[in-house]
């Protein structure tokens, strides 16, 4: 591992580039108060768009993500990829010195991430009147379990919880199956997607001098209930409580996975008319074009229709290669395509010549990482990973030096009485 001080020059070549660069939040800061993803997947969007990202975490205690998954020699993936872009400080807000220097952080910053249960931050004596009496022009984003209102908004919030609760985990099913959680924290992360957007709508307005600052309440389940689409307004004007339909649509057909005869997988859709009577002619069904089962799909999505249409399409594709499926899928224009798994994915013409991944050489053990790209490509002002989540305290004294203006003695008096 590279010594501090080489970290630290590090740190303060990146503050430089970002400051220089062409990126569009470049003037803007961001305290990430949040832990392990929801709050601070949100910062990393802003961080990914230029915005200076102030990590901060308890010496004592760091980061829960940063034990997910650890590789052999230490390397840490979740935080590698979540906490890029991010300036990792130590900071402990429950000594008093610790609460006078993240007053300081706020008076120097835009935005104040934090995904706490509702009120702790109150009760370290960081009400939103005093954060908005310290910066009144703050963006204070505040990501929970059920929201800050309601009589579940006390309750710790957990994203498989929340998942949950909005009814995805009960409708991600096989038809009789158990209901199944999905294999990432979805929830926090669809929340801190929701956040970032939110956040950029109200730096909108006070940059705009259309109002001051203004507190965010992201709940962890409303958003992956507004993403079930209309399925709580069909429960409200039938009465009829959505159920799991597997890899299918309850209201459009067919779209499924299907198994080819080397057992891979390949996903199709193909509900629209003409990709399905395209689909048809393909698998040798001609006349399910018109049959009266099968010709539009209000008939199709029947649950008497379906198994037949499944059937000839599984056994189609059961005689092929997963190769020759895609092959023979492209030449006669349905539309299918690889089920696929991360060696696809390193491995795929197309992701490589777009650029989806992109080489980051990590600081600290020295090799080169590979992972996904700032995923919205804008044309004019495009975001960029400069580097990939740094040990704790890395950027101390880029922020308490170069930042707050404290003394190298400052800084190691804090450190040894464990502010810092």
């Amino acid at each position: 591992m590279p010594l501090a001080n080489e970290l630290a020059e590090h740190v303060r070549r990146q503050r430089a580039y970002r400051e220089d660069s062409r990126l569009p939040l470049r003037d803007i800061r961001v305290l990430d108060l949040g832990t392990v993803v929801a709050a601070p997947f949100a910062a990393t969007f802003l961080g990914d768009m230029g915005a200076e990202v102030v990590k901060i975490e308890n010496p004592g205690m760091p980061d829960a993500i940063r034990g997910w998954g650890v590789l052999e020699g230490g390397l840490q993936p979740w935080w590698l990829v979540v906490s890029r872009n991010k300036l990792p400080v130590t900071l402990n807000l429950r000594a008093p010195q610790g609460q006078d220097i993240l007053a300081r952080l706020v008076e120097k910053s835009d935005v104040l991430l934090e995904n706490f249960r509702p009120g702790v931050l109150d009760r370290m004596g960081f009400t939103a009147e005093r954060l908005f009496a310290l910066n009144k022009g703050l963006i204070i984003g505040r990501i929970s379990g059920y929201g800050q209102t309601g009589p579940y908004s006390a309750r710790p919030g957990f994203g498989t919880l929340a998942e949950g609760f909005s009814s995805f985990t009960y409708l991600n099913a096989q038809p009789g199956g158990a209901p199944t959680s999905p294999p990432m924290p979805l929830a926090d992360m669809v929340a801190g997607l929701h956040m970032a957007f939110a956040t950029m709508v109200a730096l909108r307005g006070t940059r705009r001098g259309e109002y001051g600052g203004q507190e965010i309440d992201v709940s962890l389940y409303e958003p992956l209930l507004g993403l079930l689409g209309p399925g709580f307004l069909e429960y409200w004007l039938t009465g009829e409580v959505p159920q799991p339909w597997g890899s299918e649509l309850s209201y459009t057909m067919p779209r499924n996975n299907y198994q080819t005869k080397d057992g891979r997988w390949v996903a199709l859709s193909a509900s629209a008319q003409v990709p399905y009577e395209r689909l048809m002619d393909a698998i040798g069904k001609p006349t399910y074009k018109t049959d009266p089962r099968f010709g539009t799909n209000q008939a199709r999505i029947k649950k008497e229709n379906r198994h037949e249409i499944n059937t000839a399409i599984a056994e189609w594709f059961a005689k092929m290669t997963l190769a020759e499926a895609l092959a023979t899928c492209e030449k006669l224009e349905v539309t299918v395509g690889l089920v696929a798994n991360m060696q696809d994915v390193a491995e795929n013409q197309h992701v490589r010549e777009r650029g989806t991944l992109v080489d980051l050489a990590d600081p600290v053990s020295g090799k080169t990482l590979r992972l996904p790209d700032v995923s919205c490509r804008l044309g004019k002002s495009p975001g960029e990973i400069r580097f990939p989540g740094l040990p704790m305290g890395a950027a101390n004294q880029a922020i308490y030096l170069d930042l707050l203006g404290f003394s190298a003695e400052k800084i190691e008096e804090l450190r040894s009485k464990k502010v810092i």
